[in-house]
C-alpha cells in the first residue's frame, strides 16, 4: 500500500513524509502527510487524497471501514528518516533523546551537522560548549521548532 501511495504523490511532483495506518474506533485512520517546496496548498491535499481514495476504492487494500486524511506535515514537522537531518541543517530543532546527553534529555537548538551516524546541535543560549553531539540511535523523537 505504501509504495502505491508513494507513486501516486510523486506522480504529482510531490513528497511523502509519512503515512500512519492504525486502528481508530471500529475501522481505521489512514493519514498521509505531504510536501513540497513552498509548502503543501489545500488544492495538492485534495489532488491526493482523490487519487488515493480512487485506488484504495479499486483495490479494496483495507478489510474494514476507513478515514482517509491526507494533509502537511505542519510547521513543527517530525523527522522520520535520515534524510531529514540532512534537508533542515541550519533549522532550529527539538530533538528529545533515550539518554541523556551532558545532563539533558530535551536538546533545542540549530541544526548543525549530520554525518549519518551523529546529529550536532547548537544552543545558541549556551556560551561555553554550546554543541550537543547525539548519535541517531539515542533520538526517540525530533521535531522541527517554529521560529517566529
Amino acid at each position: 500500500m505504501e509504495e502505491q501511495i508513494q507513486r501516486i504523490v510523486e506522480s504529482e511532483g510531490l513528497e511523502l513524509v509519512h503515512i500512519d495506518y492504525r486502528k481508530q474506533g471500529r475501522g481505521y485512520l489512514l493519514r498521509v502527510d505531504i510536501d513540497k517546496d513552498g509548502g503543501v496548498t489545500i488544492d495538492d491535499c485534495q489532488l491526493v487524497s482523490t487519487q488515493v481514495s480512487t485506488w484504495l476504492d479499486v483495490e479494496d487494500p483495507i478489510p474494514a471501514e476507513y478515514e482517509l486524511q491526507v494533509s502537511s506535515p505542519g510547521l513543527d514537522r517530525r523527522f522520520y528518516k535520515p534524510s531529514d537531518y540532512q534537508k533542515f541543517l541550519g533549522r532550529f530543532v527539538r530533538v528529545k533523546t533515550g539518554k541523556a546527553v551532558r545532563g539533558l534529555h530535551v536538546i533545542v537548538g540549530r541544526l548543525k551537522e549530520f554525518d549519518g551516524e551523529t546529529v550536532v546541535v547548537s544552543d545558541p543560549a549556551v556560551k561555553k560548549d554550546p554543541d550537543y553531539a547525539i548519535p541517531l540511535a539515542d533520538i526517540k523523537e525530533t521535531r522541527l521548532e517554529v521560529e517566529l
